[in-house]
C-alpha cells in the first residue's frame, strides 16, 4: 500500500531517527521517509511539511516533544533563518558522529572497503573560525548578511558567531558604508589576514566599488581594510592571498588537514616524485617539499598558479614546478609520479582524471575533498579501475555548526 500523499503546511508529529546529509533529521511519518530540519535523533516533534516528493518530504520542526540529551541552544538568533548553518542544537560531539556516519554510509553504499573505524578530528576551534565570508545585498542595497535557508531572500545579519570578530566586527560601519555607495556592489568579501591585523575587500560584480568603500572604512577602529591583498602564516611562512585566490576558511584546523598528508605520505616523499593536482597557492605543495620531495604543481586558477611560483621561488627556489591549466589537460604531460596529491573542487574529479590516474597507476594518492557525494563516486572509481584500496581515512571538521567537512584519504595500488 502507497504511504499517504503529505501537503504543503501539514502539520505533523513523528520520531527522529537520525541525522542524514545536510544535517537533517531523518524519519518517518506513516511509511513516508521525512527530511526534518531542526531535528535530532532520538527526538519526537512536530514539523510543517515544506516540500513533498514521490517518496520523501521535507519539514521544520516547530516544536519538541521528547528532547535529545544532545540538544543545545543555537547560540545565533539568525538560525534556522539564515542558510549558514544548519547544526548549531546540536552538541559538537553529536555533530562529529553524525558527520563520520553520513561519510562511512556515503562510502559503503558505493561498495567502498572501510578500513576500520573513520577517525574524526575536531576543529580546534567551534565558533569564531571562518576567516573568510561572502556578504550579500537585496536589490535595494538596504540588507547586507546571507541567503535565507530557502533561497529567496538576504537576511541581515549584524554579527556572526562563525566568522572571525576582525571580520564581523567590520560589519557595522561596513553596512553604513553601503548606504551611500552600493551602486554596482551585490557581494562583499572578507578575507582576515596579517593575524587579524588586516581584512581584505572585495566588491563583486563592480570591484571599483571596493575602493570608495576601502577609503570610507580607513578611519575605523579595528584592523585596517585593504583591496590589494593579505597575507595569511602557515608554520613560520607567509603566503600572499587575493580575494580571487582559493584559501582553507578555517585557519586554526588548516594544520590538522595538511600534516594529515603529510604524516601519511612521510615515508615515501624523500626523492619521490610528486604531483600535487589543484595545488592552490603551493601551501601544501611546499610541505611536500620539506619532506624532500620533487613537486610538480598543477593550477587551473591563474591567479593561485602565479601565487605558487612566487611563493615556490620565495621558500623553494629550483625545487617546484608550476604548471597552470586545467588538471585534466595536464597530468597527461607530467612524468608518471610515485605519489599524486589531489584537491580537487566540489564537483571532484573529470573522468579523464580517474582515467588517467587508473592508467598511470602511481602507488600513492592522497584525495582531499570537501564533498562526500564526489568523493565515494571518485573513489568507487579509482578501487573499481586503478585498481587501489582505500587503506587511510581521516574525517577533520573544519565547519563546525555546519553539515560540511573535509575528508582524506589515502589509496594504494592493489
Amino acid at each position: 500500500m502507497a504511504a499517504p500523499k503529505l501537503v504543503l503546511g501539514e502539520r505533523i508529529r513523528l520520531g527522529c531517527d537520525s541525522l542524514a546529509h545536510r544535517g537533517l533529521g531523518l524519519g518517518r511519518f506513516q511509511g513516508m521517509v521525512v527530511f526534518l530540519f531542526g531535528a535530532l535523533p532520538g527526538e519526537e516533534v512536530t514539523a510543517v511539511v515544506t516540500k513533498v516528493h514521490a517518496r520523501h518530504a521535507f519539514a521544520d520542526t516547530v516544536e519538541v516533544h521528547r528532547s535529545a540529551p544532545e540538544r543545545v541552544e543555537p547560540t545565533c538568533p539568525h538560525f534556522g533563518t539564515c542558510g549558514g548553518c544548519q547544526l548549531q542544537h546540536a552538541a559538537y560531539p553529536l555533530q562529529l558522529r553524525a558527520k563520520a556516519a553520513v561519510l562511512k554510509e556515503a562510502l559503503t553504499r558505493r561498495g567502498i572497503e572501510m578500513p576500520g573505524a573513520t577517525d574524526a578530528v575536531g576543529s580546534r576551534e567551534q565558533w569564531r573560525y571562518r576567516w573568510r565570508g561572502e556578504f550579500h545585498l537585496d536589490s535595494t542595497g538596504a540588507r547586507m548578511g546571507f541567503t535565507s535557508r530557502q533561497g529567496h531572500r538576504v537576511v541581515a545579519i549584524g554579527d556572526c558567531p562563525i566568522h572571525h570578530p576582525a571580520l564581523t566586527g567590520l560589519l557595522p560601519a561596513l553596512g553604513r558604508a553601503l548606504e551611500n555607495a552600493h551602486e554596482g556592489v551585490q557581494t562583499v568579501h572578507l578575507t582576515v589576514g596579517s593575524q587579524g591585523r588586516e581584512v581584505l575587500l572585495q566588491t563583486r560584480p563592480s570591484p571599483a566599488a571596493g575602493e570608495a568603500l576601502a577609503v570610507a572604512l580607513g578611519g575605523q577602529p579595528g584592523p585596517a581594510v585593504t583591496i590589494e591583498s593579505t597575507e595569511l602564516t602557515y608554520r613560520g611562512r607567509q603566503f600572499r592571498v587575493f580575494s580571487d585566490s582559493f584559501i582553507q576558511v578555517n585557519q586554526g584546523s588548516l594544520e590538522d588537514l595538511y600534516e594529515t598528508v603529510i604524516d601519511w605520505l612521510r615515508p615515501s616523499l624523500p626523492g619521490a616524485q610528486v604531483v600535487d593536482a589543484y595545488g592552490g597557492s603551493g601551501v601544501l605543495s611546499l610541505r611536500l617539499v620539506d619532506e624532500g620531495a620533487e613537486v610538480t604543481v598543477i593550477e587551473s586558477n591563474p591567479i593561485s598558479a602565479r601565487l605558487c611560483q612566487l611563493h615556490g621561488e620565495m621558500y623553494a627556489p629550483g625545487r617546484l614546478t608550476v604548471r597552470g591549466g586545467p588538471v585534466e589537460e595536464l597530468l597527461s604531460t607530467v612524468d608518471k609520479p610515485a605519489v599524486v596529491v589531489l584537491d580537487p573542487p566540489r564537483s571532484g574529479l573529470a573522468p579523464q582524471v580517474t582515467g588517467w590516474l587508473s592508467l598511470a597507476g602511481p602507488p600513492l594518492i592522497t584525495y582531499l575533498s570537501c564533498e562526500v557525494s564526489t568523493l565515494a563516486r571518485d573513489l568507487e572509481a579509482l578501487c573499481r579501475l586503478g585498481p587501489y584500496r582505500l587503506e587511510r581515512l581521516r574525517l577533520v571538521d573544519m565547519f563546525p555548526q555546519t553539515y560540511h567537512f573535509e575528508v582524506v584519504a589515502l589509496l594504494r595500488r592493489s
